[in-house]
């Protein structure tokens, strides 16, 4: 009787769990659904996307080499490239294909948490309502809504799932479970490096819901038997069982200061002095809560305006200490609100702002995993609640189901300002103050319409707020080249350069023009300029086989385009330009060959038919002529 006992409760258990991970799915797919509909980005979707050959030329060996091997957007991070390049595989530029992609990742670690906060706590319910939080937050729309942001939600998922794969170690260490664990990590780093406070996490783990302070058991216990008696202490050991894993985290982040390093996102102290990152990074972790409590005036972009109100940064350092002290006075009574908290405050260290990335203050996507902590300090602070005070309960779950539903409906709105550009920074300039990039982004995408009279007044502006901002400039050099106003045109570009050394884009586009204007010389300096900043720009180096092909100096040429394709081999433009040389050399069957491998990289492209086109009839007449002879 006992057995059948037992195996009813379990079988009932596995129904709930059954039925809550349905209701989850349902949460996600409910909210994320129109995200289908929805374009791509110009804020990082070029870089990973839209203007990346590689990624768009989809999985192929010379693609998993460039993964493992550049830097290009700021990371190491080759599994994100892999990724992307999955995606152009399946949905080619349909941005619905490549948004859904990151929502299914969103759902297999919203599941992904309930397993394992339920296998680690055995809380079904409490569980349920921290996945839940996890799923439907509106901080957590950033991650999940922009393509760009794929490194959130799939090394959130392996973060999730190293937590899974050290759950099952704990119940019986060995090695063999312990490679587990430092496999899904190191895979987890693969995709962003912000994991390198995972170590830290799981000692938190280790204090509660696991208890292995008490008495832990690891499967490095024989090779320390020997050690002094302090190293032998419960809290030693669990520091050294984490030793390879914090290992991994030195050599990530070193790989990731020298990536953001090499593309110059570092920024110095003269720009952001200690004292002001200091005071932004304390008042962030409190900005951070007041959006986790109440999720209002989120935006894509949030303009580092410099040193807060002094009275800002110390009633937010007294806020933090306070909390910090009562966790630590009533740790014995309620260990879930120090381990909540303390995970908050260290998972989100490495990203709070004291290492200055770029020009923002905070950002809603550097939440995606700390924003669990403070999930399970609320939660299990309502469960004791609950227990002490039975009365409390109907109340308690009317107040969590009103909370979804709030957050719910405040999330949806959240994710319809990722539609597409326009929408997305129009919203950003409602709800922040002089915020340049926005006004830059809006104008940018009005430039890709080609609507020059729109995109203007909106890079004037950016400039107007920050007068060292590169990017409009260079916007505003190519709405002039459109004009065919040279003079204009030419120092938008100088200036843009002067402000931004490593600006390439704005090289490549005045040596576009600069060619246009049929000032070979000066193209070729600009496009070589590029490659002296970066050796492998595909488009620098295609556009100069072009201008060394119309100098009859082919030898130059076909150097330059073989470079092109050795850096991506499905470049439409390379195979056709290579076509055009051939055709000059008089290699007509060679010709047609490339322009049939262009054809099939571009199919419909109007230049490259009209080319084939030419070709075959050359080789005709070569026909023609050899009959005749």
């Amino acid at each position: 009787m006992l057995a059948s006992g037992v195996s009813s409760v379990e079988h009932e258990s596995k129904r709930k769990a059954l039925l809550i991970g349905s209701l989850l799915a349902v949460l996600v797919l409910a909210l994320y659904w129109p995200v289908q509909s929805f374009d791509f980005v110009n804020l990082d979707d070029d870089v990973y996307v839209t203007h990346n050959r590689q990624v768009q030329g989809g999985l192929s060996p010379e693609g998993i080499v460039w993964s493992f091997s550049n830097v290009e957007a700021g990371f190491w991070q080759p599994l994100i490239w892999l990724s992307h390049m999955f995606d152009c595989q399946l949905y080619g530029l349909n941005a619905g294909g490549h948004h859904w992609t990151n929502v299914l990742i969103h759902l297999a670690s919203t599941l992904l948490l309930f397993i394992v906060m339920s296998a680690m706590t055995r809380a079904l319910y409490g569980s349920a309502f921290v996945a839940a939080l996890f799923a439907i937050h509106p901080l957590h729309v950033e991650s999940v809504a922009w393509v760009s942001e794929r490194k959130d939600v799939l090394s959130g998922f392996f973060w999730i799932l190293t937590m899974g794969a050290y759950v099952q170690y704990v119940r019986h260490p060995n090695f063999r479970r312990y490679l587990l664990v430092l496999g899904s990590f190191l895979l987890g780093l693969l995709s962003k490096p912000t994991l390198v406070t995972l170590p830290f996490a799981l000692l938190l783990l280790d204090y509660w819901p696991l208890r292995r302070f008490e008495k832990a058991r690891t499967c490095f216990d024989r090779l320390w038997a020997d050690a002094p008696a302090y190293a032998r202490m419960p809290g030693m050991t669990l520091v050294f069982e984490k030793g390879p894993l914090i290992a991994l985290s030195v050599i990530a982040g070193a790989l990731a200061w020298i990536a953001e390093e090499h593309v110059g996102a570092v920024q110095n102290t003269i720009s952001y002095p200690v004292d002001v990152r200091l005071a932004n990074a304390v008042l962030s972790y409190v900005l951070y809560i007041t959006k986790t409590i109440w999720p209002a005036d989120l935006a894509a972009f949030y303009p580092h305006l410099g040193m807060p109100p002094l009275w800002q940064s110390l009633a937010s350092a007294a806020l933090l200490i306070a909390v910090t002290g009562i966790v630590l006075r009533f740790r014995r009574q309620a260990p879930f609100m120090l381990v909540g908290w303390f995970w908050y405050l260290g998972t989100l260290f490495p990203v709070i702002g004291l290492v200055q990335i770029g020009s923002h203050a905070l950002a809603d996507r550097y939440t995606y995993i700390p924003l669990t902590g403070l999930f399970i300090a609320l939660v299990w602070g309502m469960k004791e609640l609950a227990i002490k005070r039975p009365d409390s309960k109907i109340n308690i779950t009317v107040l969590s189901l009103v909370t979804i539903t709030a957050l719910l409906l405040a999330a949806r709105a959240q994710v319809a300002t990722w539609e597409n550009s326009l929408t997305l920074f129009e919203r950003a300039l409602a709800v922040t103050e002089r915020n340049p990039l926005a006004h830059n982004n809006i104008g940018a995408f009005y430039l890709e319409r080609n609507e020059c009279q729109k995109a203007v007044p909106y890079f004037l502006k950016a400039i107007e707020m920050r007068k060292d901002y590169a990017y409009p400039y260079g916007n505003l050099g190519v709405c002039a080249a459109r004009r065919n106003d040279t003079e204009q045109a030419l120092d938008f570009f100088r200036q843009a350069i002067l402000l931004n050394p490593r600006f390439t884009k704005a090289m490549i586009d005045r040596g576009l023009y600069l060619t246009q204007l049929g000032r070979l010389e000066e193209a070729t300096e600009s496009f070589q300029e590029v490659l002296r900043i970066n050796p492998d720009y595909e488009s620098a180096h295609v556009n100069l086989s072009s201008i060394f092909n119309r100098k009859n100096r082919l030898a130059e040429a076909e150097w330059h385009l073989n470079e092109a394709l050795r850096i991506n081999r499905g470049s439409a433009e390379a195979h056709n330009n290579l076509g055009i040389l051939r055709t000059a050399q008089g290699r007509i069957e060679d010709a047609i060959a490339c322009f049939l491998k262009a054809r099939e990289l571009a199919p419909g492209n109007a230049v490259i038919e009209e080319n084939l086109r030419i070709a075959y009839e050359k080789q005709q007449m070569n026909r023609l002529a050899k009959e005749t002879l």
